[in-house]
């Protein structure tokens, strides 16, 4: 994800999160008040896409991200994963210094990490992004919404990418490999 498209996510993001004072300060217009509960009650991805929050942020999107001037199908998968990043980051609360597996691997209240190894792994498996979008959700939830906005949204697409068959040749670079290496080091106390 380039410069330009993270700036537009966190905006996309702050918009709907941040009250009212901070956008102003920021020069951030507020996103109207039903965006976030559209995007929070819809239960699929292809609800997600008939959101006017998802609407806003697509459009926002330059034509490099949103796979303008691809094939239909191309473009189709790009919709979907972004509808994915808008469902998601509609539930996280704070935009947190933690990636996502950090968060997770933490230790919460005594020696367990807050999100179960099962529950973490589950997601790592997930097979179809509808699977992972309910995955997804309920850990950040999980984590009472405190997570990196920008990294999150970037650890989405590369699912997607991945999901696409586009896996890279070494195994540390994908991302389930990248999870578990931050989500164990965080466990240990590492991270």
């Amino acid at each position: 994800m380039d410069d330009q498209t993270k700036q537009v996510v966190l905006r996309w993001w702050q918009s709907m999160m941040l009250p009212p004072e901070q956008l102003k300060s920021k020069g951030i217009q507020a996103a109207p008040s039903g965006y976030k509960a559209q995007l929070r009650r819809s239960d699929s991805i292809d609800d997600a896409m008939l959101t006017e929050a998802f609407r806003s942020l697509w459009l926002a999107l330059g034509d490099q991200a949103t796979q303008q001037g691809q094939s239909p199908a191309r473009q189709s998968k790009a919709i979907e994963c972004w509808a994915t990043v808008a469902a998601v980051l509609v539930h996280v609360k704070s935009n947190s210094e933690y990636k996502l597996a950090v968060a997770a691997g933490r230790k919460g209240d005594g020696d367990k990490s807050v999100v179960s190894e099962l529950r973490f792994s589950q997601l790592q498996n997930a097979k179809t992004p509808a699977d992972f979008l309910r995955r997804l959700r309920r850990i950040v939830q999980q984590l009472k919404g405190e997570v990196a906005v920008v990294n999150l949204a970037e650890n989405i697409l590369q699912w997607f990418a991945e999901h696409e068959k586009l896996r890279p040749r070494k195994a540390d670079k994908r991302i389930s490999v990248q999870w578990a290496m931050d989500y164990y080091r965080a466990a240990a106390g590492k991270a």
